[in-house]
């Protein structure tokens, strides 16, 4: 129950209250040129208290209650790359409203904030940014948003109706066609040794379609000639802590089934990394797949480097050249071109749903259904 009291020309109230673990807390506001306009105040504090909020977080800033949120919600299981990304959103947001609390953030604030975002206005050199990295971002506080909606510490939705801008990307994925992939994989075989890892890595992916970083994690074991499978059970993190990290998602841990030339390439690889250690008397404790004559792990830049080289090599056009993660790509789009199966496909590459397979590679399919229409109408035909 409020009370009351009058100071010089001015009323303010008082409330006290317990809060969900049983602390006396209390609210105290004045300045109040009326007692009616005191009541009133009160009485929707009140109003509050009976629904469950808790006012003594109103004032709660943007950017504390975006650390609460993302420890509570999103950090934890995330890959290192995900968990930079909040990081790196982080230091936008705190650049721009440092110091504002939460509910005094305004629909149209929000907005002008979220177009200086997509114009890179923030960087040394302003560049558009891309509309996917502008929609993250708008997304995340949209989330943040609601869950201070639900905990009743706002009652609007400042990103409610925001317009995402940025740079528009073609939505396709690029790959190699089917004569340069082939080309690219004959010279990656040719200088794939021990001393040249990066055209080792390139070479993996082209074979199995391995993200690079679980290339990079790749163990001796791992290449298991017995089974006839690459065994991919953990990622490597060249970016932040340079060592084991768990896979993209739980279903890229797998087994990728790989032919008998490819056991033949790396045991040369093998052969020559063991003789080059015997003669340095080093020891890898973690017997991986790539190590430099430093005896480091090649970096993400080191295998893209690799591959432009290789492309160059192979008279692949600057145009049509991909960075490593398109190896990926077109060793699915050779693979599909082939004939092989999707839901196979998806499996191989670590999805955990070919529906996601087919979101990413359902153009890449549209010769294959020319085919397969063709074979189907002749089949009808032949009825």
């Amino acid at each position: 129950m409020a009370s009351f009291r009058k100071r010089g020309s001015k009323w303010q109230f008082r409330i006290q209250y317990q809060d969900a673990s049983g602390t006396t807390q209390k609210i105290q506001e004045g300045g109040f040129s009326t007692k009616a306009m005191a009541t009133n105040a009160a009485r929707e504090y009140e109003t509050r208290l009976a629904h469950g909020a808790n006012p003594v977080n109103d004032d709660i800033s943007f950017i504390d209650y975006w650390d609460k949120w993302i420890d509570a919600y999103k950090s934890g299981d995330k890959s290192p790359n995900t968990e930079y990304r909040y990081r790196l959103l982080r230091s936008h947001l705190e650049r721009e409203f440092a110091g504002r609390s939460l509910k005094s953030i305004k629909p149209m604030e929000w907005q002008a904030f979220l177009n200086n975002f997509a114009e890179g206005k923030d960087l040394k050199r302003p560049h558009k940014r891309s509309r996917d990295i502008v929609s993250k971002m708008n997304g995340y506080v949209r989330s943040m948003v609601k869950s201070a909606i639900n905990n009743q510490l706002i009652y609007t939705d400042f990103t409610f109706g925001a317009t995402v801008r940025g740079e528009k990307t073609s939505g396709k994925i690029k790959v190699l066609q089917a004569a340069d992939f082939a080309a690219v994989k004959r010279i990656a075989v040719e200088r794939a040794h021990a001393s040249r890892t990066g055209a080792v890595a390139v070479y993996i992916a082209s074979m199995t379609g391995l993200r690079v970083s679980e290339v990079l994690a790749l163990q001796w074991p791992d290449i298991d000639e017995k089974a006839g499978m690459v065994h991919v059970k953990k990622s490597w993190d060249y970016h932040h802590d340079k060592n084991f990290a768990p896979t993209k998602t739980e279903s890229s841990v797998r087994d990728v089934e790989v032919s008998s030339t490819f056991f033949e390439v790396m045991a040369r690889v093998h052969r020559e990394q063991t003789e080059r250690n015997v003669k340095t008397g080093y020891r890898d404790d973690l017997n991986l797949v790539l190590r430099t004559y430093m005896h480091t792990v090649p970096t993400d830049a080191a295998c893209n480097k690799a591959l432009k080289t290789i492309e160059k090599h192979a008279g692949i056009p600057e145009d049509k050249q991909i960075t490593f993660h398109g190896l990926r790509h077109s060793h699915v789009s050779y693979l599909i071109a082939q004939g092989v199966d999707i839901y196979y496909i998806s499996k191989r590459l670590g999805h955990a749903d070919v529906s996601i397979t087919l979101k990413v590679y359902g153009h890449l399919l549209d010769d294959q259904r020319t085919r397969e229409a063709a074979k189907a109408l002749s089949a009808l035909d032949a009825l």
